[in-house]
């Protein structure tokens, strides 16, 4: 009969039969992830999850253009490389459609990477596989990432980035220079990836420093990875240089090139947040942090946060460091969709759950450990299994809200605006939905293009940028006024060529337009 004492303190070496069942095990989960995105995601088009994006990404790879600040480049060059393959693969299968798996297949490989990552730091606890699966489960149904694993966006390959730049510093801290790869490409992704580098800078000299010059050697690892990173964004310039026409900033030039890094276009919603919001923006930060795993799950993961408090200082503070940039950015950061820039906070607490799990499991152990080793196997076999059905739970509680298989509000947009467009048509847009969904029409997918020859769209906010108003111009040298501004275009081209507004402007009377469908056609 095992000794039960001896199984709360098994020995740090991982044999080679331990490593394969954690291996089996992580690619279990990715692929349970998968299927369970598979299932769920956007058929085709959508502007649900704040996945209006999706609609321009696609576009943007498929004209080699520049999407929204700070232009993507890894991303751009991975979608359309997927893109390219998923055309070999299922060739009559939706543009959106294919980039939604490949945001389902980062997803799912984080959440492997989180059980790798868990397992490991629960190498003295009793059952740490188990608790290791649920921990990741519990990651791969949390809300924010679901929400991305599901439609078009950047943020799923964020969340395999961010996993894979925690299973380096947390696992294996002497092998540093695998930080390399992981640091550019991430930077190259998403520039707020840069904020969770102190931490991770912080724990690799706390668990290094016993080594000669251990500072010296971490700071070319970093500059490498950073220096690397900008290397992706030469494809910025290189792709404006041919004005295609998604192509933010026409960044090739300098000024172009910055504005689109820096995020020009979007300082003003930082630091933008009003006096008296400061205490709902807080609300909203507790809120997405407690909902990720629900308050029993948040409690579980703050029993693992502070087992570090009390035996790894060094994990506490590595926690703070990693939680606070990105914390205090989402606050900071004022518009609808900041909660996304938490996705790191919702990967560090399943690491917590997991922790969190495994030391209520020691102190059960500890209660039973004069007790038979069946019933002890019993007692883990009965946790896991109430775990594992509350964690069934969850998913299908949240599946209502998550799963967008029959989500066609963009599609149905799409389609209805086809039947009313006519040739030569200009449309004047506003807003992030239909602007993108007219961009994936004329120039992704092509439909609208097909049923309206010489369509045109003209974004009336983007206008107050030159970069705009001189790609408009070079785009649509025979509509009279593009490079100059909406006004312009309506002026000189009312009664010669048909003018839809996706948006009714307040400059524009209704008895002056007709409705055309979900648009308004200025009366000749």
């Amino acid at each position: 009969m095992p000794d039960a004492s001896a199984l709360l303190h098994p020995p740090l070496i991982v044999s080679r039969r331990q490593r394969w069942y954690t291996a089996a095990a992580a690619l279990g989960v990715s692929i349970s992830a998968f299927f369970l995105y598979f299932f769920s995601l956007a058929p085709g088009l959508t502007w649900s999850h704040q996945g209006a994006d999706g609609g321009e990404l696609i576009t943007a790879a498929l004209v080699n253009g520049v999407p929204h600040p700070p232009g993507y480049p890894l991303y751009m060059l991975l979608l359309q490389g997927w893109l390219g393959l998923t055309q070999l693969l299922a060739p009559g299968a939706d543009l959106n459609w294919r980039g939604a798996i490949f945001s389902a297949l980062c997803a799912a490989l984080s959440a492997g990477i989180t059980l790798q990552t868990a397992r490991y730091l629960l190498r003295d606890i009793h059952a740490r596989l188990l608790w290791s699966v649920l921990a990741a489960a519990a990651w791969a149904v949390s809300p924010l990432l679901w929400a991305q694993a599901v439609i078009t966006e950047v943020y799923a390959l964020h969340a395999l980035l961010l996993a894979l730049l925690g299973w380096a510093v947390l696992v294996h801290p002497r092998q540093s220079w695998y930080l390399v790869p992981i640091v550019a490409l991430g930077a190259a992704n998403h520039l707020t990836f840069v904020l969770l580098l102190p931490a991770a800078f912080y724990l690799l000299w706390m668990q290094t420093r016993d080594r000669p010059h251990a500072l010296l050697h971490l700071l070319p690892v970093f500059g490498l990875g950073l220096a690397a990173a900008a290397l992706f964004y030469i494809r910025t310039p290189l792709a404006a240089a041919a004005a295609p026409p998604v192509n933010w900033g026409y960044a090739d030039n300098w000024e172009g090139f910055w504005w689109l890094v820096s995020g020009a276009a979007y300082r003003g919603y930082l630091f933008a947040s009003p006096a008296d919001s400061i205490l709902a923006r807080l609300a909203a930060w507790a809120y997405t942090i407690t909902a990720q795993y629900t308050p029993a799950g948040l409690a579980v993961a703050l029993i693992g946060l502070a087992h570090w408090d009390r035996t790894a200082p060094h994990l506490r503070n590595f926690s703070l460091l990693w939680l606070t940039p990105i914390s205090l950015y989402a606050l900071a950061y004022y518009t609808r969709d900041s909660d996304i820039y938490l996705l790191p906070a919702g990967w560090l607490m399943a690491i917590w759950l997991a922790v969190g799990l495994g030391q209520m499991s020691n102190w059960v152990m500890r209660q039973l450990a004069t007790r038979r080793w069946g019933r002890m196997a019993a007692g883990t076999a009965l946790a896991g299994s109430l775990a594992a059905a509350v964690l069934l739970g969850i998913t299908a509680w949240r599946w209502s809200e998550m799963s967008l298989a029959e989500d066609r509000t963009a599609l149905a947009y799409v389609e209805e605006v086809k039947a009313v467009l006519t040739p030569d048509s200009i449309v004047i847009t506003l807003n992030d939905n239909e602007t993108f969904a007219l961009w994936y029409g004329i120039w992704g997918s092509g439909e609208l293009a097909a049923v309206a020859p010489g369509v045109t769209t003209v974004n009336e906010s983007l206008y107050q940028f030159e970069w705009y108003r001189r790609l408009q111009a070079e785009l649509h040298p025979d509509i009279a006024g593009a490079g100059q501004s909406v006004d312009a275009i309506i002026s000189a081209n009312h009664g010669k060529r048909p003018i839809y507004f996706a948006q009714l402007p307040a400059y524009v009377a209704q008895t002056d337009v007709t409705v055309a469908g979900p648009l308004w056609r200025l009366n000749e």
